[in-house]
C-alpha cells in the first residue's frame, strides 16, 4: 500500500491491497493499549453501567467504518476528500483541520500510554525507581518514535499486524482467565441506564467514531473487481473485533486491580494479570503496537493536512512533523497539565465535536443518498451539508460535560455527557429529512458526470 499521492485517485496498478489485508489493519489500528485508559475512564465516571451492552454498542458502531470504507474504494481518494465532495472546499477545508488536530492530539495521547507503560516495567523490574524512572521511560518512547518514520510504512504495518495479533492472545487469555465474561455479564453492582448511555457515548468517542474519518485511507487500494460488500465486512470485523476485546479487558483489568488511573496518569499492575511473564510480554506487545499505531495515525493525519492545503505532501516530512508535534504535547500533558485524567476527557470531547455529527450525515449520504459524485457538491447541495453540520456540532457542544465545560443538554440528564450520541443522532436525523432537498440539488450535476460516477468501481454490485 504504497502511496506515491497524498489526494489523488489511486490507479488500478496501485490497488494492491486485498479486502481481508485492510481489515488486518483495522483490527491492528484498534488492537492496541490506547483503549486501556478509556476503559478506565469509562469504568471510574459510571461505575454501574451494563458494561456488556456497553462493549456491543462500541463494536456495532465499526459498522459505520466499513460503510465510509466505500466511497473511498470507489472514488480512489483519502476520506477527506471524499468530504469534500459532501461539504464544498472552503467548508471541507475546516473539517480536514479538524481532522488533523485529532490525529495529532492521538499520537500525542498514544506517546504518553507508552510512557506510562514502560515507566510502570521499569518499576516492576526495579531497574529504574522513583521520579528516575519516568524520564528515562520518557527518553525511550521519544526515541523510539521518532525512529518509526525511518523503518517506513512496510515494515510497521509488519510490525503492528504480529504486535496485534500477540497482544490479542495475551488479552484473550487474560480475559478469560480473570473471569471477564461473567464480570461484564453481571455488572459490577446494579445497572443504571442512564451510566449505561454515559459509558457507551464514552467508548463511542474513543472508540468507532474517533476512526470514521478515516475509513477510506485505506480502501482506496482495494482492487475495482473486489465485491462491495467485503470492502464494507473486513475493515468492520477487524475495527470491531480489536476494539471491543481491549475495551472489554481494560473493564475487567480495572475492577480486578490491573489498571489504576489517576491525576498523574496509568498503571499496569502485574499483580492484575495473573502471573509476571503474562504481565511482561503484555506490556512489550502493547508498546510495540502503540508505537506502530502512531505512524500509522500520521499516515492518515498526511490526508488531512494534504487535503487542508490543497496539495500533495511528501509523507516521510509529515511524519516527522507529527512526531515534533505530539512530543511537545506529550510533554505537555507530563510535565505542565494537573491531570492526566481531565486532559484525556477534554481531548475526547474536542475530538468528538466534529466527528459524530459528520458520520451520522455521511453514513446517511452513503447508505440512503443522494450518492457521492466524484466532483464537488452543487452549491445548494454543499450549504445544506454544511447546516446539517453546523447544527450536529451544536448538539454535540450541547449535550457534553467535560473539565471545560457542561452543556445545557448535559444538565438535563445530571450532566451525563451524551454528546456523540446527540450529535450524530441528530445529524443522520436531518440528513434524512432533507434527502429530497440534498437529491433535487444532486440531480443538476450533468449527465456526462453522472455516468462517470455510475462507472466507478462498485457502483453496480
Amino acid at each position: 500500500m504504497a502511496d506515491r499521492h497524498s489526494i489523488q485517485s489511486t490507479t488500478e496498478p496501485e490497488r494492491m491491497a486485498s479486502a481481508g489485508g485492510v481489515g488486518m489493519i483495522w483490527l491492528a489500528a484498534t488492537m492496541t493499549a490506547s483503549t486501556l485508559p478509556l476503559g478506565a475512564l469509562i469504568a471510574t465516571l459510571f461505575p454501574h453501567a451494563a458494561f456488556f451492552w456497553v462493549v456491543a454498542v462500541a463494536a456495532a458502531f465499526f459498522l459505520g467504518v466499513g460503510v465510509l470504507s466505500l466511497p473511498g474504494y470507489r472514488l480512489g481518494i483519502p476520506t477527506m476528500a471524499v468530504s469534500e465532495r459532501v461539504f464544498g472546499k472552503g467548508a471541507n477545508r475546516l473539517v480536514s483541520l479538524a481532522s488533523w488536530f485529532s490525529q495529532i492530539g492521538w499520537q500525542a495521547v498514544v506517546l504518553v500510554l507508552v510512557v506510562f507503560t514502560v515507566r510502570s516495567v521499569l518499576v516492576y523490574t526495579r531497574l529504574v525507581q522513583g521520579p528516575e524512572a519516568l524520564y528515562v521511560a520518557i527518553v525511550f518512547s521519544v526515541l523510539a518514535n521518532f525512529a518509526v518514520p525511518v523503518a517506513g510504512y512496510g515494515a510497521i504495518v509488519r510490525a503492528q499486524t504480529v504486535s496485534s495479533v500477540m497482544m490479542g492472545l495475551f488479552a484473550l487469555y487474560i480475559f478469560l482467565h480473570l473471569g471477564g465474561l461473567p464480570l461484564l455479564a453481571h455488572g459490577h453492582g446494579p445497572v443504571s441506564f442512564l451510566q449505561t448511555a454515559g459509558a457507551i457515548s464514552l467508548a463511542l468517542m474513543g472508540g468507532a467514531l474517533s476512526w470514521t474519518m478515516f475509513a477510506s485511507d485505506y480502501s482506496r487500494f482495494i482492487p475495482s473487481r473486489t465485491r462491495s460488500w467485503r470492502v464494507a465486512f473486513w475493515p468492520a470485523l477487524g475495527g470491531a473485533a480489536g476494539g471491543s476485546l481491549v475495551l472489554a479487558l481494560s473493564f475487567v483489568l480495572y475492577f480486578r486491580g490491573g489498571i489504576a488511573l489517576g491525576p498523574s496518569g496509568l498503571s499496569l499492575s502485574a499483580g492484575g494479570m495473573a502471573s509476571a511473564p503474562l504481565y511482561l510480554g503484555f506490556c512489550l506487545f502493547a508498546m510495540l503496537g502503540l508505537l506502530a499505531s502512531n505512524f500509522l495515525n500520521s499516515y492518515s493525519s498526511a490526508f488531512s493536512l494534504a487535503v487542508f492545503l490543497g496539495r500533495d505532501l511528501d509523507r516521510k516530512w509529515v511524519t516527522v512533523t507529527d512526531a515534533a508535534l505530539a512530543t511537545g504535547i506529550a510533554l505537555y500533558v507530563l510535565f505542565v497539565s494537573p491531570s492526566f485524567l481531565d486532559t484525556f476527557q477534554t481531548f475526547l470531547d474536542l475530538l468528538i465535536l466534529v466527528a459524530a455529527p459528520w458520520t451520522g450525515l455521511m453514513l446517511v449520504r452513503v447508505l440512503l443518498g443522494p450518492g457521492i459524485s466524484g466532483t464537488g457538491p452543487e452549491p445548494l447541495e454543499g450549504a445544506a451539508s454544511v447546516l446539517i453540520l453546523v447544527a450536529g456540532i451544536a448538539a454535540t457542544a450541547a449535550f457534553s460535560d467535560n473539565p471545560l465545560w457542561t452543556g445545557a443538554g448535559a444538565g438535563l440528564f445530571q450532566d451525563t455527557d451524551l454528546s456523540p450520541l446527540a450529535g450524530f443522532g441528530l445529524a443522520a436525523f436531518l440528513g434524512l429529512a432533507c434527502r429530497p432537498l440534498l437529491r433535487a440539488a444532486g440531480n443538476r450535476i450533468p449527465r456526462a458526470v453522472a455516468a462517470e460516477v455510475a462507472g466507478q468501481p462498485g457502483a453496480g454490485e
